[in-house]
């Protein structure tokens, strides 16, 4: 068998991992914007309050990352083929941060009529840092899944599953 089970979680504790540092990483500006705006003009005390926000964020983060890849991403990397998903992974990769972004809106309340009538709510959303953090976690975090699966995959020697 080439692909068992701990392998499947390990490549997606790895990818998950990896997204997660992806999605910290892209959100760093936020953090800047939100510690120059609490010094208020206290120069000073930047470097302190980045060096704060950027442990908050990162634990926050990584609660966020935890909170949606146990529950429904790691079950899937799990029980679903590798194959499969290398097979069709030019429409998971763009397809998970839409799936992530349709549930994050939905427990939002993004979704219902009204904010469709008037999106500036959902314009508003759309560029905050939880917002690009689930874009960039989703995104990167099946993209290292599909490249480690298909690194194994290729690997001379392996059985066919």
């Amino acid at each position: 068998m080439t692909f068992p089970w701990t392998v499947r979680v390990k490549y997606g504790a790895l990818a998950g991992l990896a997204g997660w540092l992806a999605g910290w990483l892209t959100t760093i500006p936020f953090v800047f914007r939100l510690a120059w705006r609490y010094v208020d003009a206290h120069a000073s005390q930047l470097p302190v309050a980045v060096a704060k926000g950027m442990v908050v964020w990162g634990a926050f983060s990584l609660f966020m990352a935890m909170a949606g890849f146990l529950p429904l991403w790691l079950p899937l990397l799990t029980f679903i083929s590798p194959r499969w998903i290398v097979r069709r992974r030019r429409f998971l990769i763009p397809g998970a941060p839409l799936v992530a972004l349709l549930a994050l809106y939905h427990r939002m309340g993004l979704l219902n009529p009204y904010h469709f009538i008037h999106p500036r709510e959902n314009l508003y959303f759309f560029t905050t840092a939880p917002n690009l953090f689930i874009i960039t976690f989703a995104l990167v975090m099946m993209w290292v899944y599909s490249v480690l699966a298909k690194r194994r995959l290729s690997a001379p020697g392996l059985l066919p599953e």
